[in-house]
């Protein structure tokens, strides 16, 4: 038996590229492992987004050369965003390297095993979880970013493959669909200027098999209150809104070319909580940008302990050559920013302790994704309101197998996460 090693960094569209690059190796008679040691192929699939991405790819790739001393493996493969932004500095750097594939340069990567391919993807998620990526690339400009220069303009796939991909996926056994882009929220822009979410989320619901859609990269300026009142009224959509706002402070949203201003985030804000006081609203700020003051730092700090996010990331201002925010003046330093970034999540914590609070005894329908390594509990899942990989999560006592939809009874909250009791309908589940 032939055996592979897929190292997949970043983002889960980047993870949907991982697994059509699985699905085409194992296609060619390889088998996955776990264990990079015994592999003839190390593939990793790189992230180029921030400084710190772009380090984590280049030490992962030089950790994994390493390997090829052993003898075992023969083929080291680096493909994905790093690759696209810095091919011929990684290709005179790092030698080690036997196969530079481009960013979704998929008939290459299946050439160095000399037999056609498909593109039928290998799931790399848990059986009851999947990623349906809509479009690829970006038309935002966002001043800050590098994506529309590595993934370039906006590509939407068209509505019909996206349901039949779908409904594969629920036939083989996932019941939550997360639909991830770099912007959801402009799913069709490129056909006619205008956004078809509504229309591909409808074709989605009808989906009998699917239990919950999930939606990622929710971008502000093009949330509308159609596309708010659609997830808010839905049996099937989970009422989680993940909005990157990355300020509050307008002039510094003028210079990150967010095309949205304080006035627009607060009317959604106010719609989703007055469409559903229960919703879950997740995002993301950036702190340390050029020309950030101290005086907008304390507005972003105020508008943070104002709206109570129910889940909130801070990131640094990471500099990103050939982006206008590289450009400009009034440069932030780095420990000022570490500062910031600090004091938000510190302030964060203590609004997520009393938010998850609100649950506690109450019955919550959760997803079972997989058992504990924690001896003290048995399972562990999430809410509707919790994202995998991103979000906290419900650890469980009690009886179940991953993929499982559960009522639990919530026993215990903390700063992220829950604890809870799944029920049986026995009487003493409710004690």
């Amino acid at each position: 038996m032939k055996y592979y090693y897929l190292e997949s960094l970043g983002c889960p569209k980047n993870l949907v590229d991982s697994e059509i690059f699985a699905g085409i190796i194992e296609n060619n008679d390889y088998q996955a492992t776990s264990d990079p040691s015994l592999a003839e192929v190390i593939i990793i699939n790189t992230c180029g987004f921030i400084l710190d991405a772009k380090q984590e790819a280049i030490d992962t790739i030089l950790a994994l050369s390493e390997l090829k001393k052993t003898g075992v493996c023969t083929k080291l493969i680096a493909t994905g965003c790093l690759i696209r932004r810095y091919f011929n500095d990684i290709k005179r750097d790092i030698p080690e390297i036997d196969h530079l594939i481009d960013l979704k340069d998929f008939p290459s990567f299946s050439d160095i095993f000399t037999a056609p391919y498909n593109l039928k993807r290998r799931q790399l998620t848990p059986a009851h979880y999947a990623y349906l990526r809509i479009s690829d690339g970006c038309n935002n400009h966002c001043s800050y970013c590098a994506i529309p220069s590595i993934r370039g303009k906006l590509i939407s796939e068209p509505l019909d493959l996206l349901v039949a991909q779908a409904r594969e996926m629920a036939a083989s056994g996932v019941k939550e669909l997360i639909v991830t882009a770099q912007d959801t929220t402009q799913y069709g822009y490129d056909w006619d200027n205008k956004s078809h979410l509504i229309e591909l989320l409808t074709e989605l619901e009808n989906i009998s098999d699917l239990n919950w859609i999930r939606l990622l990269y929710l971008h502000p300026a093009h949330l509308s209150n159609e596309l708010i009142d659609h997830i808010c009224q839905s049996d099937k959509i989970c009422h989680y809104f993940e909005i990157p706002l990355q300020h509050a402070a307008d002039h510094l949203l003028e210079d990150m070319n967010r095309k949205v201003d304080q006035k627009r985030i607060r009317e959604i804000i106010s719609r989703i909580r007055n469409n559903d006081p229960q919703a879950a609203i997740r995002t993301t700020f950036i702190v340390g940008h050029p020309g950030e003051t101290e005086q907008d730092y304390e507005v972003l700090m105020d508008f943070i302990e104002e709206m109570r996010f129910d889940r909130l990331g801070v990131f640094t201002y990471s500099e990103e050559e050939g982006t206008p925010s590289a450009a400009l003046p009034d440069k932030i330093d780095d420990d000022t920013a570490e500062l910031r970034r600090d004091q938000l999540m510190a302030i964060q914590m203590e609004i997520s302790k009393i938010a998850m609070n609100r649950y506690y005894k109450k019955v919550i329908r959760v997803i079972i994704d997989e058992k504990s390594d924690d001896k003290e509990f048995d399972y562990i899942g999430r809410t509707a309101y919790d994202c995998p990989e991103i979000d906290g999560v419900v650890y469980l006592y009690g009886d179940a197998k991953p993929g499982e939809f559960k009522d639990v009874n919530i026993i215990d909250t903390w700063e992220y996460d829950l604890v809870g009791k799944i029920l049986t309908g026995k009487e003493e589940d409710n004690e």
